[in-house]
């Protein structure tokens, strides 16, 4: 596998796993705004957790993509 593959596999990964979770997430964050059973709060805390899961998938694929060059 190619430097390149890592890198176009991350990118398919970010945008068709990470980003519709994360807007669905914050969405949900959005409508429940208004409930005062701390439901929004939860989606937010997730929302941003998956965020920074993310950045770990993309970091470790940038990782094994410089190693592979």
């Amino acid at each position: 596998m190619s430097p390149a593959d890592v890198l176009r596999f991350a990118v398919r990964r970010m945008f068709w796993a990470h980003m519709p979770v994360i807007f669905l997430l914050l969405l949900a964050s959005s409508v429940t705004a208004q409930l005062p059973s701390g439901f929004s709060g939860l989606c937010a805390i997730a929302a941003f957790a998956w965020v920074v899961l993310a950045l770990g998938d993309w970091i470790t694929a940038e990782l094994r993509a410089d190693r592979l060059s």
